[in-house]
């Protein structure tokens, strides 16, 4: 008996949020449908969302500080002065598959269309939207915005383009004829300037990469705000039942066609669940064939277990220790690469995150009954893959992303409840795709940077003929050495529950 209490209570412990979010979600669903019967007034549906209201208010409180630590602690990592061309592809192939995924995410939106037709009463935004802009006025502020004047102003304002009539009267022909004039002037809004800290937070972290052991009481205090950050992430993480049951039961009784309001959601989840699919099962082992003529279904083998070690929490970073045994033992890869490319990659790396930052912001943009046009359609792609960099390894701090994308686009969310409802679920594969991308990523650089290495390798057992010996040494203890981060992970997972 003793035994059975035991392993019943490690298995709480272990998936006590995933079931507790699961209690909050049919909570969530038995007071949508119970209470649309008696069809509560606005204030009973102003406290029934208080809740809610007050856990996206904490999440958005993450925001700033989150964004900030996370990416200079990110790029200061980085070393370009001794391994300046794994850094800078690294970098570079880390940009270019998040751009992969927000590409992903846009073509899925336009094929299925999950929020096409869907109306959900109780939201306005004729005060809050500026739906007069022009789309090169919209490109024009995005480039400012990435270039702020000022840090601090860049915590809570952006750029915007405003505009303003005046009438003048002009005679034409004899007669007296009004013309209107528009003018422009740039302006600035409430609301947080992501893309200009990204970028400025990224050039403070990459010169701190280059001043070295100057700039670590820079770094080890970035990296300390980081690690709180993210403490206080998971304890809020932890009222998510509560929120998740107001939130989608607020949704419920807001919504005026229930039906179609369960047939989007399916939908939404169905194209996040083949953009990750295509993503995995298509694109990785062409990607892998064309890198190095193996059979892919190996390579998907060989991945099998750190697939399955994020899966559970889900977090990138706790499979770390599994990607990196992955690539030096069963992969063979350079730990020169490895061991760079993991960790910065478990920071940065979110192709599976942007599919979904990208697809939620376009759904519920789409849900709130707002016109989706080509440019709006691409700057939420670029919103979302500049984005999906800050995004930290622990669990639904995509959701956080996706309130970033939209509070820049000056979109009020009511409804975002609904994409909790399958979070546990959303959360898990789009983990998997982050993890997969990095182990492909860490092959793909080391084709590209085999040669280079190699010579570098030659050049310097010439130099010091004992530098052999201590290479076999080396590689003799790759193994001892993985199992060792091994053992040093799994205390820190036993120790950091989500």
């Amino acid at each position: 008996m003793n035994a059975k209490h035991s392993s019943c209570y490690e298995f709480l412990s272990r998936n006590g949020l995933i079931i507790s979010v699961l209690v909050g979600v049919g909570v969530g669903f038995t007071l949508g449908f119970g209470l649309r019967v008696v069809e509560p007034s606005d204030d009973a549906l102003t406290w029934i969302g208080l809740p809610g209201e007050i856990y996206m208010r904490m999440l958005k409180m993450t925001i700033l500080p989150l964004v900030v630590s996370t990416i200079i602690t990110g790029t200061a990592r980085m070393d370009p002065k001794s391994n300046g061309r794994i850094s800078a592809l690294s970098f570079g192939y880390i940009i270019i598959t998040n751009t992969i995924g927000a590409v992903i995410a846009i073509l899925l939106f336009l094929i299925i269309q999950p929020g096409k037709d869907l109306e959900i009463s109780g939201s306005d935004y004729s005060d809050s939207i500026q739906t007069d802009i022009e789309t090169s006025d919209m490109f024009a502020d995005m480039i400012r915005n990435l270039f702020p004047d000022n840090l601090v102003t860049a915590c809570f304002q952006k750029a915007q383009t405003k505009y303003s009539q005046s009438t003048r009267v002009l005679m034409m022909n004899g007669t007296n004829s009004s013309v209107t004039v528009v003018h422009k002037s740039v302006s600035s809004t409430g609301g947080l300037n992501i893309l200009g800290l990204i970028i400025a937070c990224t050039l403070f972290g990459i010169t701190a990469s280059k001043l070295g052991k100057r700039a670590d009481p820079f770094t080890e205090f970035f990296e300390t705000i980081s690690i709180i950050v993210i403490h206080l992430l998971n304890w809020i993480i932890w009222m998510t039942p509560v929120g998740v049951a107001s939130l989608i039961a607020t949704a419920i009784l807001k919504a005026s066609d229930i039906e179609n309001v369960f047939s989007s959601l399916g939908m939404f989840v169905l194209a996040h669940s083949v953009g990750n699919i295509f993503h995995q099962l298509v694109l990785i082992p062409i990607t892998y064939f064309i890198a190095t003529r193996k059979n892919p279904f190996l390579f998907l083998g060989a991945c099998l277990r750190p697939w399955l070690t994020v899966f559970g929490p889900p977090s990138t970073a706790i499979g770390i220790p599994e990607m990196l045994k992955t690539l030096d033992v069963k992969l063979h890869i350079d730990t020169r690469i490895s061991n760079f490319l993991v960790p910065v990659g478990a920071t940065l790396e979110r192709l599976g995150s942007c599919i979904f930052i990208c697809l939620s912001a376009l759904f519920m943009v789409q849900l709130e009954g707002m016109s989706l046009g080509a440019s709006k359609i691409l700057l939420i792609g670029l919103l979302s893959s500049v984005g999906s960099l800050a995004v930290p390894s622990v669990p639904s701090a995509s959701i956080v992303s996706v309130l970033v994308v939209l509070s820049s686009l000056d979109v009020q969310v009511h409804n975002i409840g609904l994409l909790m409802a399958l979070e546990w679920y959303n959360d898990r594969i789009r983990t998997t795709s982050n993890t997969m991308t990095i182990i492909i990523g860490a092959v793909v650089i080391d084709r590209l940077c085999s040669s280079s290495l190699n010579s570098a390798e030659d050049n310097s057992l010439k130099e010091s003929p004992t530098m052999e010996s201590e290479v076999k040494i080396n590689t003799q203890n790759n193994t001892a050495r993985t199992s060792e981060v091994n053992v040093k992970m799994d205390n820190e997972t036993a120790s950091t529950r989500f």
